[in-house]
């Protein structure tokens, strides 16, 4: 009881902690990149107006939308957005708040208890499987005897050092995605084979591709440990959450098929560049390893990841702390999430801040750094670890900032920049110190050396995260507040 106790104290301290850091850099506003407004416009229409079409909402504007029908429709998977009307009306009902009289406030909520939330759970879940399944000493060259330390630093590293901490300030499907995700594989190599089914079914409804993918090798994984009977309690979940993922297709846009793939529907990106199911494609070669290492690239933006990758290799080869084989099927996985959306994804998931369909393997990846992090493994993984909390900062400070996106052709202002983390990083010393010489070193450095050209992107960049205050001042010469 006493060592129970003690985990609870430890997984609540861990959760208020996640909390404490990701509470303050949460959005109270709608972001012009359309993927939240797509969101918010499907949660007020469902609660507001009783309806699955977003023609009425205030965020109808988004470009995240299909017309089915000769209505508009969010053509986002709709579970996520039910779960968010679900808060939104007890909110509503608690406290009589509403988008159309406490825009900020109700934006504000829903981007903590939807994507703040679930990522401080994560992380004390993540913590306390770390403790668990490496406490352990592994075989020589494996993971330290002593755990606490690199424990400590995984989880760190995930709450703080990632593109998940970006995008948890603001609603999208990538962060819940992330823990159910990690809930499942924790469940599969732990013999729960109906808990497995039933958290990849829900990443699967809230985020499709990582729920398809990851399914098969989870199922391998339970019946290597529970048989045929556990197998068959797996597939039967995934059967319930199959009937979920239709029903609520049926619910928001009358057709058992999701917003995009609905007969007779057209998405309002698909026509900007060739696509497949309204994913755009990639235009050129050098596309693919851009998206993995160029400035908006997975390991770029969040470079501790890749001692998750070399720690993920390690435990192949040592079978340590899970089965090798177990290992290798995690590891396929991964590579098949990396390599596809590499390849086939283009315009790097749109306006922002690195490249987010990756978000979901996220804590599979980091599970594993413990394997390097032996005495000389953590000192070069704290510096490396600084630098990644550096940039998944400047993220949350603007998760969809405007950029260029070389399958939609050029836009006339966001192509200026390709750089995300030095856009961000510019733009936040111009709010902060607008008169100072970092100010125009890092304007000049990451976005433009015309001065005119730089503040017409910085007018857009705060236009586009919703603070129309400072892009007017920009606008209007002023140098700040």
């Amino acid at each position: 009881m006493t060592t129970i106790g003690q985990n609870r104290r430890t997984g609540g301290l861990v959760v208020l902690l996640t909390l404490g850091l990701l509470a303050p850099l949460v959005h109270q506003r709608v972001f012009q990149a359309g993927n939240d407004a797509s969101r918010f416009a499907q949660i007020e229409s469902l609660v507001d107006h009783g309806e699955g079409p977003i023609d009425g909402s205030r965020y109808r504007w988004t470009v995240d939308r299909v017309t089915i029908g000769g209505r508009v429709h969010s053509n986002k998977p709709p579970l996520l957005s039910l779960l968010g009307a679900a808060v939104y009306l007890g909110i509503r009902s608690v406290t009589g708040m509403t988008f159309a009289r406490n825009e900020s406030a109700i934006i504000y909520a829903l981007n903590l208890l939807l994507a703040a939330l679930p990522t401080a759970l994560l992380v004390a879940f993540f913590h306390r499987t770390l403790a668990r399944r490496w406490g352990a000493p592994g075989p020589e060259g494996g993971a330290p005897a002593g755990i606490a330390e690199p424990a400590a630093l995984a989880a760190v590293a995930l709450a703080a050092g990632t593109i998940l901490t970006s995008f948890s300030t603001v609603l999208n499907n990538h962060t819940i995605a992330a823990a159910l995700l990690f809930a499942a594989c924790v469940a599969a190599w732990s013999g729960g084979a109906l808990a497995a089914g039933v958290w990849i079914a829900l990443t699967a409804c809230i985020d499709p591709v990582p729920g398809l993918v990851f399914a098969p090798v989870l199922a391998v994984m339970v019946r290597d440990d529970a048989g045929r009977r556990g197998l068959s309690r797996y597939l039967g979940a995934l059967a319930a959450g199959a009937v979920v993922f239709v029903a609520a297709n049926l619910l928001v846009v009358g057709s058992p098929w999701p917003p995009k793939m609905v007969p007779g529907a057209r998405d309002y990106s698909s026509g900007m560049a060739p696509s497949v199911a309204g994913v755009l494609l990639p235009k050129t070669w050098t596309y693919h390893l851009a998206a993995l290492f160029g400035w908006h690239g997975f390991f770029t933006v969040s470079p501790v990841l890749l001692f998750g990758a070399a720690g993920m290799a390690r435990s192949a080869r040592d079978g340590h702390p899970i089965r090798r084989r177990w290992v290798l099927l995690l590891g396929a996985a991964c590579a098949v999430m990396i390599a596809g959306h590499a390849l086939f994804v283009g315009s790097y998931g749109g306006w922002s801040y690195g490249f987010r369909y990756l978000i979901p393997i996220i804590p599979v990846l980091l599970f594993f750094a413990p394997a390097v992090l032996g005495r000389w493994g953590r000192r070069v993984f704290v510096p490396v670890l600084a630098m990644s909390c550096l940039c998944a900062l400047l993220g949350a400070y603007h998760p969809w900032p405007p950029g260029h996106e070389p399958e939609t052709g050029r836009h006339p202002v966001a192509s200026v920049v390709t750089n995300p983390v030095g856009a961000n990083l510019a733009a936040w010393w111009r709010q902060h110190l607008p008169d100072g010489a970092i100010t125009d070193l890092t304007g000049r450095l990451f976005i433009s050396t015309d001065k005119g050209e730089r503040e017409r992107y910085l007018a857009l960049f705060y236009a586009s995260k919703g603070d129309l205050a400072m892009a007017q001042r920009i606008v209007a010469g002023s140098p700040g507040p």
